[in-house]
């Protein structure tokens, strides 16, 4: 049984992919307000009310509570120069939507093809407890610094990118030349990153899960690498990249 705030998200992201396309179709756009939209303004209300309960709890417990958690950080910033009651609230909606769901999405694509993939397993295992004796003995860093497992992960993302359709960007207000094509301006502009890294433009191979080709495998030098970028790129990049 999922929590009450997960099974509103997951309702909600479902929900909010059916209007990104409904827009793009004025009529039904008109339409769909009409019918719609009170029932779609519930749902965002449900979604930040629990944002604004589970915030009201953390405060509640202060910098007092057992080990170290992303709240805490936003509670030692100094006098004006921390986030507002609001703000926190707003954000942690976001953290819930952008910092929770998407790794669980990515981490069970993983699963998916190591278990698919019987020879990657047996890779990844083989590098995994060749350098720890125990689970106890891993920290962040050193699993950080395992070669194969940082491919596995790679390759992860480009075959099952939490964020498949990527996120958008307007155009400036004197439009913009794309790969060689005036876009007009302010034209909502977004990149399929399920399609792009699996095109086989880009990649050689392009539906096979293959760790190797993060690790210098000649066989894949004309794979466009750089096309990867589940975290977006630029300013609003998201800030769990690193």
């Amino acid at each position: 049984m999922y929590d009450p705030w997960v099974k509103a998200i997951f309702s909600s992201v479902k929900f909010g992919s059916r209007m990104s396309i409904i827009r793009r179709y004025p009529l039904l756009w008109r339409l769909f307000q009409a019918l719609i939209g009170k029932s779609a303004n519930k749902r965002r209300e449900t979604h930040f009310q629990h944002s604004v309960t589970r915030v009201t709890k953390r405060l509640e417990k202060g910098r007092d509570n057992e080990g170290v958690d992303l709240w805490d950080y936003v509670l030692s910033q100094k006098e004006g120069r921390g986030l507002s009651r609001p703000e926190m609230d707003a954000n942690a909606g976001l953290f819930m939507i952008a910092g929770t769901e998407t790794t669980a999405t990515l981490l069970s694509g993983l699963t998916y093809f190591l278990l698919v993939n019987p020879e990657c397993m047996k890779k990844l295992v083989g590098e995994v407890r060749g350098a720890f004796a125990s689970a106890d003995d891993m920290t962040m860093e050193q699993l950080a610094a395992l070669p194969y497992l940082a491919a596995c992960i790679k390759e992860a993302f480009r075959m099952y990118p939490p964020v498949p359709l990527g996120l958008p960007r307007f155009t400036p207000e004197d439009g913009s030349t794309i790969v060689g094509q005036y876009v007009p301006p302010n034209t909502n502009l977004t990149i399929p990153q399920h399609a792009m890294f699996t095109h086989e433009k880009n990649f050689k191979r392009p539906m096979e899960y293959i760790p190797e080709r993060w690790l210098g495998d000649s066989e894949f030098d004309g794979d466009e690498k750089q096309c990867v970028q589940p975290f977006s790129v630029g300013s609003r990049d998201c800030v769990g990249k690193k």
